[in-house]
């Protein structure tokens, strides 16, 4: 293949846009607020595999409520803790993806 005759073109990555940018400002917080960092995009394909799990179509769910249960699921997806699981298999238990580091 001869570009000799070709001038050089110059080619930019464009990162793609946030789908759920306030879901992933307020994942970046608290993970802020607990000591850690993550990429905004590792966030969002994060708490997509998260809802998937979690949700008979596979649509996002909305972060829960409160800052320490957000951080706990966060944690668990990143590898940093177990999942926590309820001793009465009865008591409704939080979904985790299969193929989540453990711990």
């Amino acid at each position: 293949m001869d570009n000799a005759a070709q001038p050089m073109q110059f080619l930019q990555y464009h990162t793609p846009k946030l789908i759920y940018p306030e879901d992933v400002r307020r994942m970046r917080a608290v993970l802020a607020g607990g000591g850690y960092m993550a990429f905004e995009l590792d966030l969002e394909r994060l708490w997509d595999e998260f809802s998937q799990a979690n949700s008979i179509r596979g649509k996002w769910q909305a972060l829960p409520a409160g800052d320490a249960e957000l951080l706990e699921i966060l944690l668990v997806g990143f590898g940093v803790n177990e999942p926590k699981y309820p001793a009465d298999i009865d008591t409704p238990s939080i979904n985790y993806p299969g193929h989540w580091p453990l711990v």
